[in-house]
């Protein structure tokens, strides 16, 4: 919940055919980290509230690093 709740991220459901993913700023370098959350297994939670289950979250598959406006 601390990535979620900390607004310079800008933690961001996405939408189409990414809307599975997740992503958060890196400040203000047009850079982003594109994720899915995973549970302690490793497993893509992909359902559900996520929010929700942030608190529990521990580990993200990082699915791409990109400048945002290119």
């Amino acid at each position: 919940m601390d990535v979620a709740n900390y607004p310079p991220f800008h933690f961001e459901h996405l939408k189409g055919d990414r809307k599975d993913e997740w992503s958060i700023r890196l400040g203000n370098t047009g850079y982003r980290v594109t994720m899915i959350p995973c549970d302690n297994g490793g497993n893509e939670i992909v359902e559900g509230d996520i929010l929700a289950q942030c608190k529990m979250i521990k580990i993200v598959k990082v699915t791409e690093v990109s400048n945002h406006y290119e």
